[in-house]
């Protein structure tokens, strides 16, 4: 009898290793793992002097790579020059990611893009009057479309990947847009000028999930505890209102709680210095980090106060202005910014520490990091 070796299972790519994507170790991905767009061309802050013989980020491919926690690479597949291709979701099965790009000549057209990870195929359709909103179903066969321009009353909808309607959900007079699928599929959370509101995918009606105070025109952001409570951005139902404040909301109809305190969008509010307004929020040992905007087009990372303001926090050695993606372990995935300009770097940030490692982009492998994602999107 001829003995044989136990298989050894794949390991993900080392720090800085790039890897192809037959080697990629499917049963490890997982939370923590990050898609991100990477470009040749180097980022600049607008009106920077850039050298003459540097690529232009119009004149280039885009590459969408897979990364691993530990800064391992893959690359998936590349979008071609000016694609203008935007990262929007990703599949909760980790099977497929969500793009979407503006239609030429259009303002209110889109492209829909969704690509298949396993082998890097594209799939696309366009959508007249509206784009992508995130996909329908964990396993990324259809996607949810929002449709409707002001004044025009808000429309959502589940088409297939060739763009087929497969419902249009029937939405009452409260709904303001945006909607968050449960993690199994079969609901979704929607926006509402009174809070959240539950459907069925199947279109059914649920319950309303109804958010106190003034700011009660709400929009499910991600989920904060996965299928039970959801972070939701609340505003005023003005049209251009600047006033918001984050919420935690059970999808079981108890109470909501607030996260933050109400924030005028000035950025002068005590405890909300310079602080335009808080998109997003993480949870980690160390505290709760926000997403935070800036002036003159830049974004922060901030650390949730006790009594629900913010306060700034700077990583070393990167610019002020970050975009926050997500967590992975104890970390936060950032990726850095020329000022009110595009991303330069994929980064992996320990607040507790107060250090970071590239996993992508300049120091690793030259050029720039537009965005990232980290799995699990939005749950």
């Amino acid at each position: 009898m001829t003995a044989h070796s136990p298989t050894v299972e794949a390991q993900p790519a080392a720090h800085g290793v790039e890897a192809a994507i037959d080697t990629i170790p499917w049963p490890q991905v997982g939370p923590g793992w990050m898609l991100a767009l990477w470009s040749p061309a180097i980022s600049h802050r607008p009106g920077e002097k850039r050298d003459p013989n540097e690529p232009h980020a119009e004149n280039v491919a885009t590459t969408l790579y897979l990364v691993d926690p530990a800064g391992g690479r893959y690359p998936i597949t590349t979008f071609p020059p000016g694609s203008g291709a935007r990262l929007l979701d990703w599949s909760g099965d980790g099977s497929h990611a969500l793009f979407y790009a503006a239609q030429p000549g259009s303002v209110h057209d889109a492209t829909a893009l969704s690509v298949d990870l396993r082998n890097g195929s594209q799939t696309t359709f366009p959508v007249v009057n509206g784009g992508p909103v995130r996909y329908a179903r964990p396993d990324g066969t259809a996607v949810l479309i929002g449709k409707g321009r002001y004044p025009d009353r808000p429309s959502l909808h589940r088409v297939d990947l060739s763009g087929k309607e497969e419902l249009t959900y029937p939405l009452g007079q409260d709904y303001r847009g945006g909607a968050l699928p449960t993690p199994d599929g079969t609901q979704l959370v929607l926006g509402s000028t009174k809070g959240l509101a539950l459907m069925g995918n199947d279109g059914t009606p649920g319950k309303a999930l109804p958010v106190p105070g003034s700011l009660t025109a709400c929009s499910p952001v991600r989920w904060w505890t996965p299928a039970t409570v959801v972070l939701a951005h609340c505003t005023d139902t003005a049209r251009y209102s600047q006033t918001g404040q984050l919420w935690q909301v059970p999808v079981d109809g108890t109470a909501p709680t607030a996260l933050t305190a109400v924030n005028s969008g000035t950025g002068r509010d005590p405890g909300f210095d310079g602080d335009l307004g808080d998109t997003d929020a993480w949870p980690l040992p160390s505290g709760t980090f926000l997403q935070s905007i800036g002036g003159c087009g830049t974004m922060f990372l901030s650390r949730l106060t006790p009594d629900g303001h913010t306060t700034r926090v700077k990583v070393p050695g990167v610019s002020d202005s970050v975009m926050v993606d997500g967590v992975s372990g104890d970390k936060l995935v950032l990726v850095g910014k020329a000022g009110c300009g595009p991303g330069t770097s994929l980064l992996a940030y320990d607040p507790a520490a107060n250090t970071f490692s590239t996993l992508l982009g300049p120091a690793v492998n030259g050029g720039s990091v537009t965005e990232a994602i980290v799995f699990p999107a939005r749950r």
